[in-house]
């Protein structure tokens, strides 16, 4: 069990963004683990429903010994709606949250308070998800297969497969990564690998909302 009051405390959405994150920051430099803890302790949520719960961001801001908190979610189709969300929640703490999120992510200080954050994968104007994102890591060599992957689950939406639309690109990056030396890995394993590429460019700009958010 993780220790109740933790200073750098990440919210996300499910398990593989647990697993994604760690190695996509070690990779472009953070010392993950300190005296055998993380830095940041990453707690996982039963979905965006669970996470954006009345009262779990709130009691989480309010929390003894915490000094900054973040929030990770996906898009899902509607991200200004999620920012509205996530302001709505934070209304009586941070009364100055913008109308929109800004582009490189939230990060605000309070003066009684902690740091708060939020990331809106996957880049905060596009509505998509954590897959969108880790897409953009595919390696440029690569670029023709993952072509190649898109047009394979067009064609099996258009022969009946019963994906959502919105789960396109879990469907496009999983069949990439079975065409991959190995097949099949997972997609934090595939960051960890360097399968996917974690020090690409068009990661940098959430490495950089983390690393300013919790001072790492």
């Amino acid at each position: 069990m993780p220790p109740r009051i933790y200073p750098r405390k990440l919210l996300v959405e499910g398990a593989t963004d647990k697993r994604v994150i760690p190695y996509l920051m070690e990779a472009n430099g953070v010392a993950w683990e300190s005296d055998g803890r993380p830095v940041v302790y990453i707690e996982p949520n039963n979905g965006i429903e669970a996470l954006l719960e009345d009262g779990v961001i709130e009691s989480e801001l309010a929390a003894s010994g915490l000094r900054a908190l973040g929030v990770v979610i996906d898009a899902n189709g509607d991200a200004r709606g999620r920012w509205n969300q996530i302001r709505g929640r934070c209304r009586n703490e941070f009364r100055w949250l913008p109308d929109e999120i800004p582009e490189n992510g939230l990060d605000v200080g309070h003066p009684d308070g902690p740091r708060f954050g939020v990331w809106i994968m996957p880049d905060n104007r596009f509505c998509g998800m954590l897959e969108d994102f880790l897409i953009r890591l595919i390696p440029n060599e690569s670029r023709p297969l993952h072509g190649l992957a898109e047009s394979c689950v067009a064609e099996a939406a258009r022969s009946g497969a019963s994906f959502k639309d919105v789960h396109r690109r879990k469907a496009e990056i999983h069949t990439w990564l079975a065409w991959q030396d190995e097949p099949g890995k997972q997609l934090h394993e595939a960051v960890h690998h360097r399968v996917l590429d974690p020090e690409k460019p068009e990661s940098h700009p959430f490495v950089g909302w983390f690393r300013r958010l919790f001072r790492v």
